[in-house]
């Protein structure tokens, strides 16, 4: 049994395509917040809810899409798990919302087809 929170329990049974929006959402998010250096703790706290919503995601994808957010959730494990190093570079900063904008592009790309 999983041991999942009321809200992410409410995240799942939305459907596909907000689920997406959601983590689009949460991806602009990341992007804007990334492009000031005191916003690191602000952007630290949507790294774990989006782990935890992209997997939730993922359960009801075709494979290449699955592994697409797969891939997006291992990079923000990358980060989460170095974060200090991490926020402490510009440049790794700059790469945070260049990535987060991508990224939200292209989960509402794959909700727009679902719609």
């Amino acid at each position: 049994m999983n041991n999942w929170t009321v809200e992410q329990i409410t995240f799942r049974c939305e459907r596909l395509s907000v689920r997406l929006e959601k983590l689009a959402q949460n991806f602009l998010q990341m992007a804007s917040l990334s492009l000031n250096e005191f916003n690191g703790e602000a952007v630290l706290e949507i790294i774990p809810e989006s782990k935890v919503f992209l997997e939730l995601t993922a359960i009801d994808l075709d494979v290449d899409n699955a592994f697409e957010l797969a891939q997006i959730q291992r990079q923000l494990s990358k980060w989460h798990i170095h974060w200090l190093s991490t926020w402490a570079s510009d440049s790794s900063r700059l790469e945070i919302s260049t990535l987060s904008q991508t990224w939200a592009n292209r989960t509402r790309e794959m909700a727009r087809v679902l719609v």
